[in-house]
């Protein structure tokens, strides 16, 4: 109550038209500080997520397409292992050491030219100069998407090859999936392991 008294004191005051002035700059003061505020925080966020969402898809797409490439090669791997005589059930996990790469197609454009010039002392001398300016050449997806024209694929580099088979306990058996896989992915004998599956 005796705050409202002194509130209800001030406002008739003489002072109470600079009060109330003063009341308003105040407020307008602390509305542009948090519209401003409010505004700058946003587009910081908004930067830090577009660059956080740009990176991970990129890394997503990287190990998405390596998984994809390994999973098929797994699978072959598998179905054509299972065939072997005395295999029984078999299972495949191979390891690269790199990615798959895709090598696109440049246009290069290449230009010479040379020109002759004299010096004072009556001799003269051939500069040549040339210059290449390249650009990717690209090609419209069925989407109308611009897809880069790819020329050359690097397949990934095997690392390693275990192989989980319930024939594997014959030396014979292990030899063929063995020699199978050397042959497939023409790695050495010492980066392929075969191991016997539990029954």
């Amino acid at each position: 109550m005796e705050l409202f008294k002194r509130l209800k004191e001030l406002l008739e005051s003489k002072n109470r038209r600079k009060l109330i002035e003063n009341a308003v700059i105040v407020i307008i003061i602390g509305v542009i500080i948090i519209i401003v505020g409010s505004t700058f925080f946003s587009k910081k966020d908004k930067t830090k997520n577009s660059d956080f969402t740009a990176n991970n898809t990129n890394s997503i797409d990287a190990s998405a397409t390596a998984a994809t490439s390994s999973g098929d090669m797994e699978q072959k791997l598998k179905y054509i292992l299972s065939q072997v005589e005395g295999a029984g059930k078999v299972e495949v996990m191979i390891t690269y050491s790199t990615y798959k790469e895709n090598i696109p197609a440049y246009d290069t454009k290449t230009s010479e030219s040379s020109t002759d010039e004299k010096d004072s002392g009556g001799g003269t001398r051939k500069i040549s100069q040339s210059s290449s300016d390249s650009t990717m050449v690209f090609k419209n997806g069925e989407n109308g998407e611009k897809t880069p024209v790819i020329i050359k694929e690097i397949e990934p580099e095997v690392k390693g090859v275990l192989i989980v088979a319930e024939g594997s306990s014959d030396p014979q058996v292990r030899e063929k999936l063995s020699r199978a896989v050397q042959v497939l992915l023409d790695i050495p004998v010492h980066r392929i392991q075969v191991i016997e599956r539990k029954k």
